[in-house]
């Protein structure tokens, strides 16, 4: 990882990994307005997961806020220093969607209220945006979909160049056997020429 990586990498993950300890040592701050989303979404998970899974889906918000934290913070980390870089910021695209929920004002706040959060709402979803398209940054290689489809186009290619070396092969064994043959059934037709004569001369 080249120096100016390292540098921006860190600058991006510096932002998460603060918010995230001060999520995970002070969650009461956030939980209010963590409320309003995990309200939702934890009825809905404990539908859709399986029953045994169901019981350990967090339902207090501060709970909620903690593990966005510890996500912000073992993101952070992980993208900062190049371990695991992708699975890091992974999880600080899953952690900014609870920070762009968070931040969003609800429906019914004055226009003052909706006004004043827009740059908290923006912001977060600038960095949702950026932690996604860090997910995806393969540093200039090919993806593992692009290689597996190079590797099978490679394969392919050398399936068909094998097999018109096969048929090539067996094309010329046949123009030699087709050749012994007719030699073959030449020196029988001379033999047989050859066996009539001696035939002929003791009759006669």
């Amino acid at each position: 990882m080249s120096l100016l990586r390292f540098v921006a990498r860190s600058l991006f993950a510096s932002y998460f990994v603060a918010e995230g300890v001060r999520a995970v040592t002070k969650p009461a701050e956030l939980a209010p307005d963590a409320e309003r989303f995990t309200s939702t979404v934890t009825p809905l998970l404990q539908r859709v997961v399986p029953a045994d899974i169901a019981a350990y889906v967090p339902e207090k918000a501060e709970t909620w806020v903690r593990a966005a934290g510890v996500a912000q913070v073992v993101g952070g980390a992980m993208y900062a220093t190049g371990l695991g870089r992708r699975l890091g910021a992974l999880l600080l695209a899953k952690a900014s969607v609870l920070n762009l929920a968070i931040s969003l004002p609800d429906k019914g706040a004055p226009k003052v209220a909706k006004g004043a959060a827009r740059p908290e709402v923006l912001r977060n979803a600038a960095l949702l945006g950026a932690a996604v398209l860090a997910a995806r940054d393969t540093e200039g290689r090919p993806s593992l979909a692009w290689r597996a489809e190079h590797t099978a186009k490679v394969t392919e290619r050398k399936a068909a160049a094998i097999g018109d070396d096969v048929t090539r092969s067996a094309r010329k064994a046949a123009q030699r056997t087709e050749k012994q043959a007719k030699h073959l059934a030449k020196k029988a037709r001379r033999s047989a020429k050859q066996l009539g004569r001696k035939l002929e001369g003791t009759i006669n």
